[in-house]
């Protein structure tokens, strides 16, 4: 039995799920790159800007088009005649008749919304892993059940 038939829509709410984090998590590391001072190290206030620019590199490469589709598929969903089959035929229809525009609707509030829970959540994240890592042995570093459980209470935080 494939998974797709256990769940109906599964595809379109795993690429929905993997891409916006993966870009996420990429753009967090970049900025907090570019932030650095000479030493490597990275003020909490530049965490959060870092942070902030993740948030709007996942909005724009991922969660505003994304977002822009649903909801297109939904409002279509809703009419008497219903025209897109789904998440492609969907984006196709959407490219034809709005064009590039028309996968951007919405992008303000998308974005503020996505920059300030990214600001929030990497903010958080770094600043919880310091505090715990305060509990270590220096030289050693936190094991992966304790950077899953920080990873957890930071997204915790902004939900």
């Amino acid at each position: 039995m494939a998974l797709t038939s256990l769940q109906p829509g599964i595809s379109t709410i795993s690429v929905k799920g993997l891409f916006p984090s993966a870009h996420c998590f990429v753009a967090f590391d970049t900025y907090k790159t570019l932030l650095q001072d000479e030493a490597g190290k990275i003020s909490g206030p530049r965490t959060v800007i870092a942070g902030f620019g993740a948030g709007i590199t996942e909005s724009l490469l991922a969660v505003t088009p994304f977002e822009s589709i649903k909801t297109t598929l939904i409002d279509d969903r809703k009419s008497a005649k219903p025209r897109m089959r789904g998440f492609l035929h969907g984006s196709s229809i959407i490219w034809r008749e709005r064009g590039l525009r028309g996968f951007f609707q919405g992008f303000a509030p998308t974005t503020a919304r996505q920059a300030a829970n990214s600001a929030t959540r990497f903010g958080s994240y770094t600043t919880i892993k310091q505090f715990a890592q305060g509990y270590v042995a220096p030289g050693e570093k936190l094991g992966s059940i304790s950077t899953f459980g920080i990873g957890g209470l930071a997204g915790l935080i902004t939900v």
